[in-house]
């Protein structure tokens, strides 16, 4: 046994890519599969429970777009506190209860009949999905050698969207079938159309959400063959089971029986408080700005995008089949810009990599408004390939950057409250666009809604995340996860006086959410109102006023103590 003192990524970084190391990923990326399928097929699917729900109504606006918001506001309460129980109890309890959590939840969405119904468990089973995505980020940080950690990370994210794609797949035959599948449960609908004709369909898409019910089954393989972080172990006081670990990772590797001494083990010291107020502290204000203006941003465009794509092309002409279809492609690209924008972040840094990738994106929706046509299947699939690819390469872009924005005690409820904040401008986001889509100005001659024009309004948000990245992002690429603590050391900056921010970013949020998801479902008419446009764009525009003010003077005191070292 070595009488040397080490920590647990240097013994991580001298192993390397091992036989633990693929095991881990295999485990993650499954989780992140049906994490990924659970979440997409609301989407996938809005158009024909839309017709099962309101029959009568061909346009139903922001009711058809909460069928995306209530898995969302869901998945912010589920990260919002998945994230500290998964500090505390630990990564593999917290991922287990979460995936067998969402499958459960989600079954029961296979037997509504309204939106009330439907809306109640998507909230509940969007919890576990929202406590699953911030767990696997932080499991494949805390297992990964550091050279390699963003490949892993943003790798491991691709699943989600490979579980995106499998639910457009899915769900495009199953819905488009010809007759019922599963007898009198999916039964005929007669709904009305745009035109005002009617059209018959079956409800098909009862059989997507028994499909989305498979995790049950998952979560007890994670039960057998997952394994706790040394990581986390470690900085629980559990220094025995943290080397009993790391003997366990090497052995599977070199085949050697090296134990690690517990005395030795150097663990970076915790933070004062553990709570989310920390993240708000003179030490880490600067970089949760820096990930929750990102993050929000990729979000919103995101999610909001996917809801609205299909009803975008069919208006434009596209059937219901080719729209979702157009959706779907949208996705694939997303799982190679997922895969590829890892080593890109490990060669040029998390910074530049983040900065490229929001002009990227502006470039794209450009194309994407101005050479979007009807009868041009071929082209507009290679529109939804760019398009995804870009804005799937930027909300990828701020994955590797959450787990190494804070240290161990705090990881995963930092990387989780920075997710849960964020899908209130994805919960948001498929509102605001509903609503926005019902706006004169944003009206063809005859009537209908221009989404050429409409996503236009994407820019706003990315040019938001390109001014947020350069001014706050600090470059954590190739750094161990010990080094990234010791740098924040270095600063000397309170750990304790995050208590006003924090509540100042509550009361901010609760704001967003009255003016862009509570009064669009609310107010009779909201998008008609000429004070609509001006208060949403209040409520979004408000977390980045916060960002400013509070990030940006904390920043400039931070530049001031490193000038006087």
């Amino acid at each position: 046994m070595d009488k040397k003192e080490f920590t647990i990524s240097e013994v991580i970084d001298s192993i390397g890519i091992s036989g633990h190391t693929w095991t881990v990923f295999i485990l993650l990326a499954f989780a992140m599969i049906f994490d990924g399928y659970d979440f997409m097929i609301v989407n996938s699917t809005n158009l024909f429970v839309a017709h099962t729900f309101w029959p009568n109504d061909p346009n139903p606006g922001a009711l058809m777009g909460s069928l995306t918001t209530w898995g969302l506001l869901g998945m912010v309460l589920g990260g919002a506190v998945g994230g500290i129980l998964s500090d505390r109890f630990g990564r593999k309890k917290t991922l287990v209860i979460a995936v067998m959590f969402y499958g459960l939840f989600t079954l029961p969405q296979a037997f509504a009949n309204d939106l009330a119904f439907f809306a109640a468990f998507r909230l509940i089973a969007g919890f576990g999905v929202g406590s699953c995505i911030p767990v696997v980020t932080t499991v494949f940080s805390e297992s990964m050698p550091s050279k390699q950690r963003g490949v892993f990370v943003t790798f491991g994210m691709a699943f989600m969207v490979v579980g995106w794609v499998l639910a457009g797949l899915i769900a495009n035959p199953i819905c488009n079938a010809a007759g019922p599948i599963l007898g009198g449960f999916t039964n005929e609908v007669t709904y009305t159309m745009a035109d005002g004709s009617t059209a018959t369909m079956f409800a098909n898409w009862r059989l997507c959400y028994l499909i989305g019910a498979i995790p049950l089954i998952y979560g007890i393989v994670l039960i057998f063959f997952m394994h706790e972080t040394p990581h986390w172990y470690a900085n629980s006081g559990n220094k025995v089971m943290a080397c009993k670990r790391l003997t366990q990772i090497e052995q599977a590797t070199r085949h050697t029986s090296h134990e690690y001494d517990p005395a030795l083990l150097i663990v970076p010291p915790k933070p004062a408080k553990t709570g989310p107020s920390v993240l708000f502290s003179s030490k880490f204000i600067v970089a949760t700005c820096a990930i929750w203006a990102a993050y929000f941003v990729g979000q919103f465009c995101v999610y909001g995008m996917n809801a609205w794509i299909p009803t975008w092309f069919v208006g434009l002409g596209y059937s219901q089949a080719d729209s979702v279809a157009l959706q779907t492609w949208n996705n694939v690209a997303a799982i190679a810009s997922n895969i590829t924008v890892g080593f890109v972040s490990d060669k040029v840094g998390r910074k530049r990599n983040l900065a490229f990738s929001w002009l990227f994106c502006i470039v794209a929706i450009v194309l994407c408004s101005l050479f979007v046509a009807p009868n041009s299947m071929g082209l507009c699939i290679a529109l939804m390939l760019l398009f995804g690819f870009a804005l799937n390469y930027a909300i990828t872009a701020v994955q590797p950057l959450m787990p190494e924005s804070y240290p161990t005690a705090i990881r995963n409820t930092g990387t989780s409250w920075c997710q849960a904040f964020a899908r209130f401008g994805g919960s948001a986001s498929s509102i605001v666009l509903g609503g926005i889509a019902g706006m004169a100005f944003f009206q063809t001659a005859a009537g209908t809604t221009n989404w050429s024009t409409v996503v236009l309004v994407l820019i706003v948000p990315f040019a938001l995340g390109f001014v947020c990245t350069v001014l706050f992002v600090k470059e954590t690429a190739g750094k161990t996860m010990d080094q990234l603590a010791a740098e924040e050391e270095k600063l000397g900056a309170s750990e304790s006086d995050g208590n006003t921010r924090f509540f100042i970013m509550l009361a901010i949020v609760a704001i967003l959410a009255i003016l862009c998801i509570v009064c669009p479902l609310v107010v009779p008419a909201w998008s008609k109102q000429p004070y609509a446009l001006p208060l949403m764009a209040i409520g979004l525009l408000l977390p980045f006023a916060y960002f400013f003010v509070f990030g940006g003077a904390q920043l400039a005191k931070n530049k001031a103590a490193m000038s006087k070292k």
